[in-house]
């Protein structure tokens, strides 16, 4: 279905995204770091964000919504 699709998509930009910076600098580039007082929140990309929202919305997908693969 799209949203299945689409998932993939996203996943897949993020990992690319992440390998380009891998290839070309030889390490992911981590920019959006975030503090809450004394709390630190692991730093991460935009790429890193990709693939976990679009394993998010996968896995309601699959689960919730429609029930084949």
């Amino acid at each position: 279905d799209k949203i299945f699709q689409l998932t993939l998509i996203i996943i897949l930009a993020g990992a690319i995204g992440d390998f380009i910076d891998r290839i070309h600098r030889g390490f992911v580039v981590d920019f959006i770091d975030i503090y809450i007082g004394k709390f630190h929140w692991p730093a991460f990309n935009i790429a890193d964000s990709c693939i976990t929202v679009g394993f998010v919305i996968m896995m309601i997908n699959i689960l919730f919504l429609n029930k084949k693969l």
